[in-house]
């Protein structure tokens, strides 16, 4: 039997002494044979107070805040406050997906997003374990009952990862419709400002200190607006070197190529990166400088601990508009730079970008509109707009958070710099001996 109980309205008064952020929706079930009972801690008071009490088979759904403490014990023990009584204690976290399952003897398992697939892996041997338990009781061989335990897990793995996928896949696509819903008002809009940042930091690189807007924090997916990241001068030196060699901007074929396409419509330029002229003084002094700092921040913003070698090369890209009558605007439509997928990384992806705003004068759209996050970006020159789609952890791409676009330039000019970030490319193994479905080249060969 399920029970539904809001803490929520005391929780609320309470907000001061709890964790940062909203409400967390926590199933506690009882699986054990015999009654508890569920008390909550007042986090003012420090006094457990009587919550629930629950059955063999029942839970109760919570909405509780981070740091909020649940006391789980026995229902049928008979002691006092002095005497030491059976219980176990949980802690709300910030992850998602909560469930606290209470075992016998009062062992708690506290499940969450963050644990999932450990505990997934564990319910399917146990599973294949009982059922390899009867086969042996029924006579059936060693040798078979092996074979067949092997046989069990590799089916149920393979099941669950189909459910997980399609549940990843289900969401992904709600947050997409959601949010494809409201591109084109966000776009249109020409008074948005960059979204308020869910907090600040400042961040110091060789003896300057920036200002960092956290506009989107989770695990597997992050978006920052770094102030004062590209000077004046490394973008004119990245404006100099793409002048030349500036051509219409392509898309994946899904082929592991790329083509034109109505839905990337800019001009762009790929920029070598001249570490040889570092200590000159030149302008490639300024793009090589530009290239570590990105590195730089990456590494301090998500743990990646990512090399510059093999990397892909420096991008300008430049967006012209040609007035509000114009039909066909240049633009960007919501894409991933990466696998956001929810699946694991592939040697040699993509795992964050930075886009460093160059010009911006006299600008209208041209935004950046990460629609599924709800966190959009106005273009700033000297700032940068940093996202990551990687999981530093399980190495799982984001889920669709980091989907995003590049307004309609309606008037004046964008240009930015652009840098996609790849782990699992090297010296040995650059980032263009991959195609764009993440193949390496002497695999492609292979198959051949």
């Amino acid at each position: 039997m399920m029970k539904l109980i809001s803490w929520a309205v005391i929780c609320a008064a309470l907000l001061p002494s709890a964790g940062a952020g909203g409400p967390h929706n926590v199933m506690i079930s009882n699986d054990s044979e015999e009654g508890i009972v569920v008390d909550w801690f007042n986090p003012s008071t420090g006094k457990p107070m009587v919550f629930s009490r629950l059955g063999q088979g029942e839970s109760v759904r919570v909405n509780s805040f981070v740091n909020h403490t649940f006391l789980l014990r026995a229902d049928g023990d008979n002691c006092t406050t002095e005497e030491l009584c059976r219980y176990s204690t949980v802690v709300i976290t910030d992850n998602d997906d909560q469930v606290i399952k209470v075992r016998e003897g009062l062992e708690v398992e506290h499940r969450d997003s963050s644990t999932k697939a450990q505990y997934a892996a564990a319910d399917i041997v146990q599973n294949c374990r009982d059922i390899s338990k009867e086969q042996l009781a029924a006579g059936h061989s060693s040798d078979r009952v092996m074979k067949q335990m092997l046989s069990c897990v590799e089916g149920k793995t393979a099941e669950t990862l189909e459910q997980l996928s399609e549940r990843v896949s289900t969401e992904t696509r709600l947050r997409e419709h959601m949010s494809g819903n409201l591109e084109n008002y966000t776009c249109a809009d020409e008074k948005i400002e960059t979204t308020v940042a869910e907090k600040f930091k400042d961040w110091e690189h060789q003896n300057v200190t920036r200002k960092i807007h956290l506009l989107h924090e989770r695990k597997a997916s992050k978006i920052h607006l770094v102030e004062n990241f590209i000077s004046p001068e490394e973008c004119a030196a990245i404006e100099a070197a793409a002048k030349p060699i500036l051509h219409r901007g392509t898309v994946a074929d899904g082929k592991g190529g790329s083509r034109l396409s109505d839905h990337r419509k800019a001009m762009q330029a790929g920029i070598r990166i001249p570490f040889e002229e570092e200590g000159t003084g030149s302008q490639g002094e300024h793009i090589a400088n530009l290239f570590r700092r990105i590195y730089a921040y990456t590494n301090n913003a998500t743990g990646y601990g990512i090399e510059v070698d093999g990397q892909e090369d420096l991008m300008s890209i430049q967006y012209f508009g040609r007035g509000k009558d114009d039909k066909s605007p240049d633009n960007y439509r919501p894409h991933g730079d990466g696998d956001i997928d929810g699946r694991p990384h592939k040697r040699g992806g993509r795992v964050a970008t930075m886009v460093c705003y160059c010009t911006a004068d006299n600008l209208v759209g041209g935004g950046t509109n990460f629609g599924n996050a709800n966190v959009f970006v106005k273009p700033k020159v000297g700032a940068a707009a940093f996202f990551s789609y990687l999981d530093s952890e399980t190495r799982l791409h984001d889920t669709g958070f980091t989907s995003h676009s590049g307004c309609p330039v309606v008037e004046g000019v964008k240009r930015i710099a652009v840098h996609w970030m790849r782990i699992g490319v090297n010296k040995e193994m650059p980032w263009d001996s991959f195609n764009t479905l993440n193949i390496h080249k002497s695999e492609c060969e292979e198959e051949e």
